[in-house]
């Protein structure tokens, strides 16, 4: 709904339709809906309900819903106004019994699992989009020699804009816990746990770690295995910093071990037993089975790679297959697992031909399609939205806010993506595309795509990963311009 809509005349609409004030029995609200229980449904209009200027509007056993999306406070408040009912506490859709007594069919939650991981990452959105402003503004002022690199207030600046990702699993953990109705402190604690400095030299010394040595080979001090050890048994020395999946699975187990506790455990000490307990199971759990599984997933899934790229034949369909799904791949945290792929590849084969490759058109893509959602979007916080995480695509190399922000809440954005990724990715593997260095890509590391060694034309890999950005990016951007719909997403965003 747009800002200048006149909040009171749709909230007396909404009474008028739903047979007056007399015939409300209560009212509340959601996220994005005005949920009204009428005392006689058969004087319900809901064909005229549509029509007033909201994004839809159902009737769900005896409740009217009308979903008005983004501006749902101001119109509750219009409708008590306008109506005299007691005012009601929004209500944690979580909770709702449409929602959690329907059973789901394995089609059912195989589908649900990316919206919840969005939903797991949605609401910590700004966190990550200010970060990510702040960095492309801090690469630029230091990348066209604006401000000095050793620069004090860059080097402050540049531990800030690190704060949202290096502590991203709580802030994960926070949302998470929204998601699943566990209480935030806990979820939080969850992140904070999987990230622990203490936890983190364990898991440094348990994978071993690199020293670098000016002038020569640097010194490689080879792990001890775990980090640590809980109860006699050892602790997998899997770093989570950055990562979303194992916390967002932990607290997802945790829902069911907080309402087991509560179902349990008397009222007068539930406030302190049920946290305490759930501490004791959780952390165990969290450290020695469902952070390490998801963990290995991502290992495993990085040596699966190494395995087909090495069949006869099947490279080029691989880079263009690996391209195209690379969205999910970062979104399930495996694309951190990738660097032993990258390295393995490279030095195989002088470059690589596969990371790189796949990491820049996602990044560029993503960028276009973001740009593609910004130029069709009327609701301007959409808009807005949309255009930031452009931004944060292209210059300082930030997906997260476009990811969970845009293309994996509006599917046909991503689809739009991964066509020209996929697109782009088989003329890369055609054309022998590859980089000769590593790093997250961004409009400042186009250089790793520059032949160090002495060759006829060390920019060629350069100019050709370039052509295929351009293809990937003008596939992706009208193929968004084609597939996606704003009323569509407005219907999406009426149903968080």
């Amino acid at each position: 709904m747009a800002e200048t809509k006149d909040f009171g005349t749709i909230a007396s609409r909404i009474v008028e339709l739903v047979g007056g004030k007399d015939n409300i029995a209560h009212a509340a609200h959601c996220l994005t809906r005005l949920r009204i229980t009428p005392k006689d449904t058969s004087l319900v209009n809901l064909d005229e309900l549509k029509k007033i200027g909201v994004i839809g509007a159902q009737m769900v056993g005896d409740q009217v819903q009308v979903i008005i999306g983004n501006d749902i406070n101001e119109v509750y408040d219009a409708f008590v106004a306008a109506t005299g009912i007691e005012r009601a506490a929004a209500i944690d859709e979580n909770l709702d019994p449409e929602l959690t007594k329907k059973k789901k069919s394995f089609k059912e939650i195989l589908g649900s699992i990316f919206p919840a991981i969005v939903s797991c990452v949605f609401p910590i959105l700004p966190a990550l989009l200010a970060c990510g402003m702040l960095q492309g503004i801090v690469m630029m002022l230091v990348n066209f020699k604006l401000v000095p690199a050793d620069n004090p207030t860059i080097a402050t600046l540049t531990w800030i804009y690190n704060v949202a990702f290096c502590f991203l699993p709580i802030f994960v953990g926070y949302a998470a816990a929204k998601r699943f109705n566990v209480k935030t402190a806990m979820g939080m604690l969850m992140g904070a746990i999987l990230i622990h400095p203490t936890f983190l030299e364990l898991v440094k010394e348990g994978a071993g770690y690199t020293v670098p040595n000016p002038g020569g080979p640097p010194t490689v001090v080879p792990g001890t295995g775990s980090a640590g050890s809980l109860f006699g048994l050892s602790i997998y020395p899997g770093d989570y910093t950055s990562t979303i999946i194992p916390v967002i699975v932990c607290v997802f187990v945790m829902s069911f071990v907080e309402k087991l506790l509560n179902k349990y455990i008397p009222k007068n000490v539930r406030f302190v037993l049920v946290p305490t307990l759930e501490l004791l199971i959780m952390a165990p759990l969290g450290l020695l089975v469902l952070a390490p599984i998801s963990h290995r997933l991502s290992t495993a899934f990085a040596g699966l790679l190494i395995t087909l790229f090495h069949i006869p034949g099947i490279g080029a369909i691989l880079i263009c297959l690996f391209s195209a799904i690379y969205p999910y791949i970062v979104i399930t945290g495996m694309h951190f697992n990738l660097m032993s792929v990258a390295m393995a590849v490279g030095q195989q084969m002088g470059k690589n031909p596969l990371t790189s490759v796949a990491g820049f058109l996602f990044q560029y893509t993503q960028a276009a399609v973001c740009l593609a959602v910004a130029l069709k979007a009327k609701n301007s916080e959409r808009r807005s939205l949309a255009l930031s995480c452009a931004f944060s695509d292209a210059i300082p190399g930030i997906s997260e806010p476009g990811l969970y922000g845009i293309t994996f809440k509006y599917k046909k954005a991503l689809y739009a993506a991964m066509i020209g990724s996929g697109v782009a990715g088989l003329i890369a593997a055609l054309m022998n595309v590859g980089s000769y260095a590593g790093g997250p890509p961004n409009i400042f590391t186009f250089g790793m795509f520059i032949n160090p060694a002495p060759v006829p034309d060390p920019l060629a890999d350069l100019k050709k990963m370039i052509i295929c950005l351009v293809i990937g990016v003008v596939i992706a951007f009208v193929a968004a311009m084609i597939l996606y719909k704003d009323e569509e997403a407005d219907i999406i965003d009426g149903q968080e």
